[in-house]
């Protein structure tokens, strides 16, 4: 009788080298497939960022606040325009934007939401203690591929804020981000 045990062996070690073969060779559609939201893509270059928002966006400010973060904001609070970039090791991982905020808005966006992702994957609704009283956050999460995407809607005492987040699965903060 012939000895198979090395043709086993050889067998799945074959099997084992194809399915890591095609785990590389789909490792770059799969980065593929996280946001894009304007001509912003995640994994994007901080420096490449900062020229876009300068270049093609008329914000009344652009800042970096921290080493991972980029604000481009309106002074005019009731314009509701402004936007943050979060980076992770110097690239793109996480967009925020500031819609106006309504209940319908937050209608229209939740119900856009579930019929493109169905159901959300997560729901955070908590209470916290600020220096001028309380803040009130419903935020609602869809997976989608590799990202989270979110709308958050904030209630502070003289204020309300709504915002749209797309996150991307990173190294340095664990999504979605709250």
């Amino acid at each position: 009788m012939p000895d198979t045990s090395n043709f086993t062996a050889d067998m799945m070690f074959s099997s084992l080298r194809c399915a890591l073969v095609a785990l590389a060779a789909s490792l770059p559609c799969m980065s593929a497939l996280a946001f894009e939201v304007a001509e912003f893509k995640s994994g994007m270059g901080q420096k490449e960022v900062m020229q876009l928002l300068l270049a093609n966006w008329n914000f009344d400010r652009v800042v970096e606040p921290s080493d991972d973060v980029i604000l481009a904001y309106d002074n005019d609070p009731s314009i509701a325009r402004r936007y943050q970039f979060r980076f992770c090791k110097g690239k793109l991982v996480g967009f925020e934007q500031d819609v106006r905020p309504s209940l319908k808005s937050l209608i229209i966006s939740v119900n856009n939401y579930n019929q493109q992702y169905g159901q959300p994957n997560r729901v955070y609704s908590n209470t916290h203690v600020v220096s001028n009283g309380e803040k009130a956050v419903f935020a609602l999460f869809w997976k989608s591929n590799l990202e989270f995407i979110g709308v958050k809607y904030i209630v502070l005492p003289n204020t309300e804020q709504m915002s749209l987040s797309f996150d991307a699965n990173n190294l340095c903060y664990p999504t979605p981000r709250m």
